[in-house]
């Protein structure tokens, strides 16, 4: 409640001249400003303004001491009733301590005593006075019960009169661990450690219980033998600020222990009294300084609105009160830190010299408060620079009782109704602010991050979806089919549709695992040749099962056998071959695609140095074969036949045989069976984008009408058209699809020979035929090798007996030649290949072996002459077509390759891609099964000797 005139039950009102400015004052001193603790001058009464440029004010910052001069009558009417007010504050209390100091005459009973408390000296200080009167001060401070807010806390000033208490006996043998052990029994450390005792005491009897507690005691001491060396900041605490005070010079002690023991009972007295009651001083302060400041970690602490005042009545030079205030002056000169107290006292005369140095001081009354504030803060800034002994003094003269002062609009320290409104922190330091803010700002954050997260994390999910559902860049979905290239890695799998075939996942794991070794040789073995090869097929199934994929898994165990026979290998000059899986699509159809994909690759990676593989003889696969020509990589393609294909670029080669060499074979091999009339049906694929089928069907009708042979082409439509089908416009019949061309040779009892895909055709064909039980004699193409392959179509068809050309063969008997080496390790490596469901007995496996041997052939090549030529695509080309013997003699260099689908040799020509007299072989299955004994071979291969009835073959281009 406010004090107003009248009310009995009031403090009593300061009835002298100018009570409601020097009033005015004081509210307006202890009022805290809304931002910093800036000082606000008076530049009117009752009104605060910057009279001060900003950056003045600075050095103008901090709160005066106000010496109240007044006569003895009015004792009663100046402190006590300015701390009757303060009691009464509004609307939230201020701190104060009203400390009545022993008078004159009470301290000099007994003894001659003085009038006048400034008629003598001042006394030497004495640190015992300076501590009974602050801590009474801070007692009082802490006890205010009527301000809201968080209590003050004295931490360092406690601590040392704690210490200044404390008696080690003299003699003791160890002073500083006695005061340690005293020090952390005292802390916060040692009721820790007493509840962990307690916490351990509670706990059953087992040992494993007790040693986390155990490990936190040790911690716990641990962390405060750190903390008390006062070296360690915001663990120090306190410690470190002992240290770090100019008063008592700390360095001489080495540690806070050390230091502590000089403040001890008995040892502080040996320091000197001015430098340990400044210290007293300082300590006092520092803890209302680290009061007022706002802490990260104390969001929900309220900024303090209002300094603390401290009132000391009856100050002289004898009763300590003079000393005090010097002490406060000096210490606020020294440190220069701005420390929220306002000091208010009262005396007969004027500290600190008590007006003799100047009789007119104080210069103002108190109806002149705010001009002599004015004054104080116009002066402050030079004297503190020269650190004067008045710089903090602001004395007002009180001259006597008016009455008249007893006004209507007498409010006391009501901020409500003095300043208009209460000052409060500014909305950026409220306690809202500070605490919402935050959250909202961590929470804005954590929403922004959560959402990159989220982006990332979808586009990474986005990313890892288009990616075949992989983490590899190399590959995309398209059109449903997982399109691009992997070195066998995890996901490399999904190269494959489907892809959940466990010999497929063997075989693709099996290529990584090789691959990682093959790094880790190239980097035991920098000196040996490391390429890469990237196998290049449709490895999307045509029939959706992973059994339409043999061939292609067989194509790629070829390849692990070549690379893994190159692990093995120390020769310095051969290359360790690191393998990539390329997928082309569903016949070929993103080939070009893909090709240039590799060719950016290439760009990146100088180890690749050719392609392998490739697939269907068609428009898409003469598509990649330009595409790669154009990204100059040499390719080796292992089953393509189509006689075209030759001609489309010098990059590319072949280690199959031509379609045109396959056509002569099958007519003599129809020849010389001899046991049907000499007529002959070619169905083909009436799809014109199937350029092998078309191809191999006129290459059949020359070979067939160059034996005496009536021939008779026929079409049909794929059940798969790769592009859009056109009916024959040359003559030709047309008999619908596969099935209807099967039905069609019922009633035909020649020789037929089916000239289209092996898959899916070639089944729904054999359907047709045995609906009806053809008699005619059936020879299927090189491409009917796949459907033999698929172990499940192939047992489907049992009805009709029929034979195959191909291009190569597993071993029918004893393993001769190269296939000695060959297949025993195709078997060590795959070990479903011994069984009769694992073999297939396609040959894909050797073709694909030996087109990996061509490159890795040239790629030693290139080592073995007097020049080291680094492997490139461009020089690995050109020495493709040094794979040839053209000296009989063993000087030669460069000779032929023993393939174990036979004899490479590219004839020494380079405008020849296709090696010469390739191997072709016709074998038969009946009742399902392959029959091994019935092989019709022609060709060069090591330990087989060719049929005496096969035609010469007259190369390509005849």
């Amino acid at each position: 409640m406010s004090a107003g005139a009248g009310e009995s039950d009031g403090p009593p009102p300061p009835l002298f001249a100018g009570a409601d400015r020097l009033v005015e004052l004081i509210g307006a001193l202890y009022q805290r400003p809304r931002a910093g603790d800036r000082p606000r001058p008076l530049e009117t009464p009752r009104t605060w303004g910057r009279v001060f440029p900003r950056e003045e004010r600075a050095d103008r910052r901090g709160l005066p001491m106000v010496c109240l001069v007044r006569p003895e009558e009015l004792r009663a009417r100046v402190l006590p009733a300015v701390t009757g007010l303060l009691e009464e504050a509004q609307p939230a209390g201020v701190r104060h301590a009203y400390l009545p100091l022993p008078r004159p005459g009470v301290l000099a009973q007994g003894e001659d005593a003085r009038e006048r408390a400034g008629g003598a000296e001042e006394a030497e200080p004495d640190p015992e006075t300076i501590r009974d009167l602050l801590r009474d001060a801070r007692d009082q401070l802490v006890a205010n019960t009527k301000v809201r807010g968080e209590s003050l806390r004295f931490d360092l000033f406690t601590l040392l009169v704690w210490l200044m208490n404390e008696e080690i006996p003299a003699g003791h043998d160890n002073p500083d661990r006695t005061l340690l052990w005293r020090i952390q029994r005292r802390g916060l450390m040692q009721r820790l450690w007493l509840s962990l005792k307690q916490i351990e005491d509670g706990l059953p009897d087992e040992r494993y219980w007790k040693l986390p507690l155990l490990i936190l005691r040790v911690v716990t001491a641990a962390v405060f033998r750190i903390a008390v060396t006062g070296r360690v900041p915001a663990l120090s605490g306190p410690y470190r600020w002992f240290l770090r005070q100019p008063h008592l010079a700390p360095a001489t002690g080495g540690s806070f222990p050390r230091f502590a023991r000089r403040l001890t009972l008995g040892q502080w007295q040996k320091e000197a009294p001015e430098y340990l009651c400044r210290l007293l001083v300082n300590a006092f302060l520092e803890d209302l300084r680290r009061a007022y400041r706002l802490r990260p970690w104390k969001v929900w602490r309220r900024r303090r609105m209002t300094y603390p005042v401290l009132l000391a009545d009856d100050i002289t030079v004898h009763n300590g009160g003079y000393t005090l205030l010097r002490l406060i002056n000096e210490v606020r000169n020294q440190v220069g830190l701005f420390d929220p107290l306002l000091v208010v006292s009262g005396s007969t005369d004027a500290p600190p010299d008590g007006g003799r140095d100047d009789p007119g001081r104080p210069k103002f009354t108190a109806d002149k408060a705010d001009e002599a504030y004015r004054a104080w803060q116009k002066a402050l800034r030079d004297d503190r620079r020269k650190r004067r002994d008045t710089t903090w003094y602001l004395p007002i003269r009180i001259t006597g009782e008016d009455p008249g002062t007893v006004e209507p609009w007498w409010r006391g320290f009501d901020g409500y109704k003095l300043y208009g409104r209460q000052a409060r922190p500014p909305w950026w330091a409220s306690r809202f602010t500070r605490t919402v803010v935050p959250v909202v700002v961590v929470a804005v954050a954590a929403a922004l991050v959560w959402v990159g997260y989220r982006d990332r994390q979808n586009s990474q999910e986005a990313a890892w979806a288009s990616h075949c559902d992989t983490g590899i860049s190399s590959l995309t979905w398209v059109d449903g089919e997982c399109i691009g290239y992997a070195d066998g890695q995890d996901g490399s799998q999904n190269l494959f549709s489907p892809s959940n075939d466990p010999a497929i996942d063997q075989v693709v794991r099996t290529i990584h695992q090789q691959n990682q070794q093959a790094e880790k040789l190239h980097g035991d073995n920098p000196a040996r040749p490391y390429i890469s090869l990237i196998a290049l097929q449709a490895l999307t199934s045509v029939n959706g099962t992973a059994d339409g994929l043999t061939t292609e898994r067989e194509s790629l165990e070829g390849v692990a056998v070549a690379q893994q026979r190159q692990l093995t290998d120390a020769a310095t000059s051969d290359p360790i071959v690191r393998i990539l899986i390329a997928n082309a699509g569903k016949n070929m159809r993103h080939g070009a695609d893909v090709a240039r994909q590799l060719g950016a690759a290439a760009q990146q990676d100088k180890t690749i140095v050719g392609v392998i593989g490739l697939d269907n003889s068609s428009q898409p696969t003469q598509d990649t074969i330009n595409a790669l020509t154009n990204a100059g990589l040499p390719m080796v393609a292992s089953t393509l036949s189509a006689d075209g294909l030759a001609d489309l670029s010098p990059m590319y080669f072949e280690v199959a045989p031509q379609n045109r060499r396959e056509a002569d074979v099958v007519a003599a091999f129809a020849d010389q069976l001899g046991t049907r009339p000499r007529t002959v049906r070619v169905y083909y694929s009436d799809d014109d984008s199937d350029t092998y089928s078309t191809n191999l069907r006129d290459d059949v009708v020359k070979s067939f009408q160059a034996r005496n042979f009536t021939v008779d082409a026929r079409a049909f439509t794929p059940n798969d058209v790769g592009g859009a089908p056109v009916h024959a416009d040359n003559g030709d019949q047309f008999v619908g699809n596969a099935a209807a061309a099967g039905r069609d040779t019922c009633s035909f009892d020649g020789y037929v020979f089916f000239a289209g895909r092996g898959v899916p055709d070639f089944g729904d064909f054999l359907d047709g035929a045995s609906q009806c039980g053809s008699k005619a004699v059936l020879i299927g193409d090189d491409d009917v090798s796949r459907f033999v392959a698929d172990q499940t179509a192939r047992q489907l068809n049992r009805a009709l007996p029929y034979y195959y050309a191909s291009f190569a063969t597993a071993p029918v008997a004893q393993p001769q030649g190269v296939a000695l080496d060959f297949y025993p390790a195709l078997d060590t490596l795959f070990g479903f290949e011994r069984t009769a469901q694992g073999r297939s007995l396609d040959g894909h496996a050797a073709l694909a072996f030996d087109a990996a041997q061509v490159m890795i052939t040239a790629t030693t090549y290139l080592r073995e002459t007097a020049a080291t030529i680094p492997p490139t695509p461009g020089t690995v080309w050109r020495e493709i077509t040094a794979i040839h013997t053209s000296q009989p003699d063993a000087h030669q260099i460069n000779k032929y390759l023993e393939g174990v689908s036979g004899t490479i040799d590219y004839g020494g020509d380079i405008t020849r891609n296709v090696p010469e007299n390739k191997p072709v072989a016709v074998l038969r299955v009946d009742g399902g099964q392959v029959d091994q004994n019935s092989l019709a071979f022609c060709g060069e291969a090591d330990g087989l000797a060719p049929a005496a009835w096969c035609p010469t073959d007259t190369g390509p281009g005849s």
